[in-house]
């Protein structure tokens, strides 16, 4: 007879304690690990497939994989497998949303364009570290040049 097998227990001896942030695009996606960092809070940068992405912070995922993926859907999968059940989507199209793995997955926690995707990054780390999380700015942020 085969015991319960709980894959979190697992997950937690393969991972590192992590906000995972699944990427189909780049827009923002600099200023969003900006805003997890300064929470600080570790996180894990990875492509709309899931698999883990250089620790370079540019974003680019190498991949095709996930054009077609909403922001939201990229944010559940990456709460789920983050062992801190937080994660953050970026799609193709410049939305950002932070989700929690045990909200329903079409009730995330937080949406917005990639114009406040460090306000984004630090209401993700909020929600692990449990301090309110911050009002949205009222004008854009700042983005950071790509050069």
């Amino acid at each position: 007879m085969s015991g319960i097998v709980d894959r979190r227990v697992e997950l937690d001896r393969r991972s590192p304690p992590t906000v995972v942030v699944r990427c189909a695009g780049e827009r923002g996606v600099r200023e969003l690990l900006a805003g997890i960092e300064e929470e600080g809070v570790p996180v894990r940068l990875a492509g709309a497939d899931g698999r883990d992405l250089e620790a370079r912070g540019d974003g680019e995922s190498g991949t095709a994989a996930g054009v077609n993926t909403t922001a939201v859907e990229l944010a559940h999968a990456a709460a789920r497998a983050s062992p801190l059940d937080v994660g953050v989507g970026v799609d193709a199209e410049g939305r950002v949303c932070v989700h929690h793995a045990k909200r329903p997955a079409d009730r995330p926690v937080v949406t917005a364009d990639s114009t406040r995707a460090r306000w984004c990054g630090h209401n993700a780390a909020r929600l692990v570290v449990g301090l309110p999380l911050k009002e949205p700015p009222d004008e854009m942020e700042e983005t950071w040049s790509h050069h």
